[in-house]
């Protein structure tokens, strides 16, 4: 036995692909797959998992969607070029954590369930040094799998392949240069060294976009129409797009129409013929068998990832450095089909996160952030209307956002609906030092101002976030004890982006005696520049009063006065947002009430749409300050 398994890594086996060899031998896992049992490559992975096996192919990068089997097709190459072709491999994630992660929830679990892997395994069921979460030793290869955090994971580690799962979280530089170069040089001097990159994306500019403008060949899946038998790459188009994804809108609720979800073949005169060009989910997996990964920079094709030919059809040599992008658009394993993908858009509502997860993880695309040109202030002063009171009848909830300067206190009180839709309401300057008594005095007044709603009912401000930084912080932090607490707040911008509107610690800051709310500003000016485009009738509308006092043009350019601008950091580009040196004190304020509406909503459960009257705010308030000892364990 011993002399037979010291032989086995010159034992000669019959070459096959790496679709050939996961078909034969690959299962997926009770567990950690949607639907365990043998593995069978779907058209849509056969080219992109033989090019990873693909020995001409030296760098294969994959952008990659959800619901394509990316992980399954890569724990499947990962064995094949180990057991099959006796590779040894350093598989990297992005940190040691999600390395772990991957060894326990991915790897291990095929152990048991994959006589192949069995045996070329020996210790496949041992807990010794020969199987770690972190190792695995095999008859004539192994595998490494490692966190790319550290750049000790990166030394004195020589391997036949590397494979880097994750790239786009990975840092640009892990303090040895170019994390790229770093990774290649592991399989620097191998006979058949190959790198496999993928990774979901998040903005242009990151390292996946530069592998594929370094690829030789970036491959699209085109299928030919049913009816007509155009090629065409899926795409989903929107609702001024000749083709692509499409719906009925004119059936009532979001259901409806997505269950009239189809594509749309980009071929005019099928459009015109007695099928409208309309292609069915039903047709994919035919139309899949008939696809052509194609390169549209070069012309070049691929039916399975091995053979390759030009555009006149004469075969050409495999590119060494491939790109390979595709979208959920294909997937075969969507349970009502496009139908959910419709359902998933429709359920986005201009809400800029829903958005940016279905650019990234469904279409598998770049998000270019939106923001990124300023809007004319020329728009919100012709969008600004006379209300009928100082409180329109909608609104049942007042809030205020505060800004301290060197030279004044400013801020602006907001209303919100129960629609949430958004009202400016007041503006309050006060010119002076804000240590002048005289000042603190005037802050004071304004925070107990009442206004009147149309149908008569007195409204006051509820609550207010007041910013501390840069300014003046000790009379904020007086302000609010002078105020009340927990209805004058001080708050400043959170340190990191992607942050929630508000973050409210549970307990008082022990050296300023005051609670403390931190602002996701670019969460808040998201919802801002999102909303301020919804037409002035419908849900999330941003309405200005026609009032020069209160919303003049000044403060009309300070509400525009921001764009989102490209900003390299250590993980790649990122999208600020950037003033440019214009004065943003009305947007920073509105930033500041939103943060103030959601304190009351997260931390004291207001509902606003049971709020009907000032009689039932007040009530409301009454009730969260009575419970702010077991809410916040106010001292």
């Amino acid at each position: 036995m011993a002399v037979r398994r010291g032989l086995s890594p010159l034992k000669t086996q019959v070459p096959q692909t790496a679709v050939e060899w996961c078909d034969e031998h690959f299962f997926l896992p009770e567990g950690s797959s949607q639907i365990p049992g043998r593995w069978a490559t779907q058209p849509v992975q056969k080219a992109p998992l033989n090019m990873m096996g693909n020995d001409a192919i030296n760098i294969i990068t994959v952008q990659k969607p959800t619901r394509f089997g990316y992980t399954k097709m890569l724990c499947g190459a990962l064995w094949y070029l180990g057991v099959h072709k006796k590779r040894s491999t350093v598989v990297y994630q992005p940190n040691d954590a999600l390395a772990k992660d991957f060894t326990v929830n991915e790897i291990n679990p095929l152990l048991p369930v994959v006589p192949a892997i069995q045996a070329a395994f020996p210790d496949w069921s041992l807990n010794n040094e020969n199987n770690t979460v972190k190792k695995k030793v095999c008859t004539g290869f192994s595998i490494d799998i490692k966190g790319a955090e550290s750049p000790n994971n990166f030394r004195a580690i020589t391997k036949q392949v590397v494979i880097a799962d994750e790239l786009g979280a990975f840092s640009i530089n892990g303090g040895e240069g170019d994390n790229i170069k770093v990774l290649l040089k592991r399989i620097q001097g191998a006979s058949f060294g190959k790198a496999i990159f993928g990774s979901t994306v998040v903005y242009s500019g990151d390292v996946i976009e530069r592998l594929m403008l370094e690829a030789d060949c970036v491959f699209n899946f085109h299928l030919p129409c049913p009816h007509c038998k155009t090629m065409q790459a899926l795409e989903w188009g929107d609702k001024d797009s000749a083709h692509g994804m499409k719906w009925d809108n004119s059936l009532v609720g979001d259901e409806a129409k997505s269950q009239s979800a189809h594509y749309l073949c980009r071929n005019i005169e099928c459009q015109s013929a007695e099928t409208k060009g309309r292609i069915e989910y039903r047709h994919l997996s035919r139309m899949e068998d008939r696809g052509r990964w194609i390169c549209e920079k070069t012309g070049i094709w691929t039916e399975d990832g091995l053979s390759f030919y030009n555009a006149v059809g004469n075969k050409v040599r495999a590119p060494r450095r491939v790109g390979i992008k595709c979208s959920a658009l294909y997937s075969l394993n969507l349970t009502e089909g496009w139908i959910e993908l419709v359902r998933e858009w429709l359920d986005i509502k201009g809400d800029p996160d829903k958005l940016q997860a279905f650019i990234n993880l469904t279409l598998g695309l770049h998000f270019d952030p939106v923001n990124t040109r300023r809007l004319d202030h020329q728009v919100l002063l012709d969008r600004r209307e006379q209300y009928k009171a100082q409180v329109p009848n909608d609104v049942v909830y007042l809030t205020c956002g505060g800004d301290t300067q060197d030279n004044r206190m400013e801020g602006y009180v907001w209303g919100f609906t129960a629609d949430n839709r958004k009202y400016m309401i007041d503006r309050f300057v006060c010119m002076g030092d804000p240590r002048d008594p005289e000042v603190e005095d005037a802050v004071v007044e304004f925070c107990a101002r009442t206004y009147t709603r149309a149908d008569g009912e007195v409204i006051r401000i509820s609550r207010v976030c007041w910013d501390l930084a840069g300014h003046r912080a000790e009379v904020v932090y007086k302000l609010s004890k002078r105020i009340g607490l927990l209805r004058f707040i001080p708050c400043r911008g959170a340190s990191s982006y992607g942050q929630p509107v508000q973050t409210m610690p549970m307990q008082v800051n022990k050296k300023t005696g005051t609670y403390i709310v931190q602002v996701g500003t670019d969460t808040a000016k998201d919802i801002f520049y999102a909303d301020i485009e919804v037409p002035l009738n419908e849900q999330r509308a941003v309405h200005l009063p026609l009032d020069g006092r209160i919303c003049g043009e000044d403060v009309c350019k300070q509400l525009v006065s921001e764009i989102r601008k490209p900003k390299k950091t250590k993980q790649g580009v990122v999208f600020v947002y950037d003033n440019e040196g214009r004065r943003n004190e009305a947007l920073d304020c509105f930033n500041y009430a939103l943060a103030a509406l959601q304190v009351s909503i997260e931390k004291f459960s207001l509902d606003l749409s049971s709020f009907k009257t000032e009689k039932n705010v007040q009530m409301a308030a009454a009730a969260s300050f009575a419970d702010l000892g077991k809410k916040l364990g106010a001292q």
